[in-house]
């Protein structure tokens, strides 16, 4: 055999690993531009709003208001937000709409569903360290030693000589599997042949073919051994990965409360515009008829009371308007909608009405409901059998290292290769080897740290878990009282509206019987207005406050995705690896 002949062996070694990952293809390149195009594109829709120059002087306030009609009433402000032109679509979604959306597109549970794959493939990884391994090597090698003097005869001559060197050139090659054995051992079958050329001729056979089959096997009888033992890796793994399950369900259950109360919140604020429009609509038509009647029973204090409420509740409309706008990107933002980009000019608004209804509920049955059903307490549990796995592995490292290593095979030996291969079929040449190893750490005061450690860590995790059981109760219980307590402050809130109302009435009553609009009775009907705007708005917000606090509650006892009917179905991993 010649080195070229070697050279031919490796390239052909290589060519097989090399072909092995040949299927593997690389992830086409990242192009951030390519993910701005949409709100990009839709940023186009937006129309830049010129600012009106900050006055210096009180304008003055036409005689014949174009504001009032034939029945004198006051024309209401547009209810489209600030930055948003009268042309703006208007997209009216339901809650269940908007959740729907949230789930399917939401980019942060995009972003946590990939964790259950990635510690998938962890999964993968550990279990694969138990697949079998091929295995092939070539090697040259080339003798010339001296030596103390040996005798050799010449078979030509009959002649014995002494000889102080020694030169040989050796190819061989090796190939076999070998493979970790789930019990701690390992096992491996080769099969070499290797080619020899002495020199001096030592033998008849010269040169000549050497061929081996081998199987060895290794395995612990103490520490290391097991099922259990060399699977923890596994084990550990496959809880992690159902961990990162139920992180992924934590930020579905985020995402859905934030969109519920964001929904909730839009629900208040367009209802804030309307009672802001409302308001300013009464001050103008106020600040109208008190214009009209100037010099006969009014004097200008009173117009000015009432234009400086007018232009106070213009500003709170603003604001109001703006929030609506704020409300509207934001749940954009939730839905990831492709349709509706953050960036685009629509403005999204709720159709679906509050829960006004009271809900009656048994504390008891809720705290056991939360109990069973918090993703905490699973993944805690979750933590805990992997600390009770480690614990078992630290354990067994506390017995001394102990293996048997038996190993046996066939010998084959002949100036050709296929001869040595025929007289190693005959199997007349069978070695085997039995041999223990033993290694006893002397005070084993690493082994026995990592055990302690790990029945700590088993112990922290155990009471973690009886934490959470209390913040689990404490959750629910604070949930359910903040729906009892919102109940109450809608029927609160609804009765000082009903009053603030009548006592709106009243005073209309006394103007409608011409009593006079002196500076106090203008600010007292200013006052009165306002606080039934602000009845109004406690009220709003007495109703968007419980319909959280029921969202809140089936959070806090980990229903919220059955509440939103949402149900979680494991999906491939991208690269296509089996579970």
């Amino acid at each position: 055999m010649t080195r070229s002949n070697l050279a031919a062996i490796a390239a052909t070694l290589a060519a097989m690993a090399i072909g092995g990952c040949a299927d593997v293809n690389d992830p086409p390149a990242f192009d951030p531009r390519s993910f701005q195009i949409s709100q990009r594109e839709a940023s186009k829709q937006l129309s830049t709003n010129d600012k009106r120059p900050l006055p210096t002087t009180l304008p003055d306030l036409p005689k014949n208001s174009a504001r009032m009609n034939q029945n004198n009433s006051t024309t209401q402000p547009s209810s489209i937000p600030p930055g948003f032109d009268a042309g703006s679509p208007v997209t009216r979604l339901s809650l269940r709409e908007m959740i729907q959306r949230t789930v399917a597109n939401n980019l942060d549970v995009k972003v946590a569903g990939y964790d259950p794959a990635i510690e998938g493939t962890r999964v993968v990884e550990n279990e694969a360290k138990f697949d079998p391994a091929f295995f092939a090597n070539t090697q040259f090698e080339h003798r010339d030693n001296l030596t103390s003097g040996n005798f050799v005869s010449n078979p030509n001559t009959g002649q014995t000589n002494i000889v102080t060197f020694s030169k040989a050139d050796i190819y061989s090659a090796e190939t076999g599997l070998k493979q970790n054995l789930e019990s701690g051992g390992q096992a491996q079958l080769k099969y070499s042949t290797a080619y020899n050329d002495l020199d001096p001729q030592q033998s008849s056979l010269n040169p000549y073919w050497e061929n081996n089959l081998e199987l060895q096997i290794t395995q612990p009888i103490l520490r290391n051994f097991g099922t259990d033992i060399n699977r923890a890796n596994i084990t550990i793994s496959k809880n992690n990965q159902r961990i990162s399950l139920l992180d992924f369900r934590k930020s579905l259950e985020e995402q859905i409360a934030n969109t519920e109360t964001a929904y909730w919140s839009l629900v208040d604020a367009v209802e804030e515009v309307r009672i802001a429009e409302e308001l300013l609509g009464r001050t103008t038509r106020m600040v109208e008829i008190l214009n009209a009647r100037i010099n006969q029973d009014v004097t200008i204090v009173q117009v000015s009371q009432a234009r400086a409420s007018e232009e106070s509740r213009k500003a709170a409309l603003v604001r109001a308007r703006a929030r609506v706008g704020d409300l509207s990107d934001q749940l954009k933002r939730l839905m990831n909608d492709p349709d509706m980009p953050v960036s685009s000019a629509s403005i999204i608004l709720p159709s679906t009405e509050p829960m006004m209804d009271p809900i009656k509920f048994n504390l008891e049955e809720q705290i056991a409901t939360g109990l069973e059903n918090r993703f905490e307490l699973g993944q805690q549990m979750l933590r805990i059998d992997s600390a009770s796995v480690a614990s078992k592995v630290a354990k067994n490292g506390l017995l001394p290292q102990l293996n048997l290593i038996g190993s046996g095979g066939f010998q084959g030996l002949d100036n050709s290769i296929g001869g040595a291969a025929d007289k190693q079929l005959d199997a007349n040449h069978i070695s085997y080897s039995l041999g223990v190893q033993l290694e006893i750490p002397i005070g084993n005061r690493e082994a026995r740290a990592v055990w302690q450690r790990a029945l700590l860590q088993r112990q922290q995790a155990i009471e973690q878990y009886r934490s959470l059981i209390e913040q689990v109760s404490l959750d629910v219980k604070t949930a359910a009282r903040e729906v009892e307590t919102t109940w109450n402050e809608m029927i609160s809130t609804r009765l000082a509206r009903y009053a603030a109302d009548q006592s709106l009435s009243a005073i209309q009553q006394r103007e409608d019987a011409k009593e006079p609009l002196t500076p106090t009775f203008v600010q007292l009907k200013l006052d009165t207005q306002e606080r039934l705007a602000s009845a109004k708005s406690s009220e709003a917000q007495a109703i968007s406050n419980y319909n959280n606090g029921l969202s809140k509650l089936e959070r806090a006892k980990g229903t919220l995705l059955r509440y939103n009917n949402v149900l979680l179905e494991e999906d491939k991993t991208p690269i296509g690896v089996s579970k």
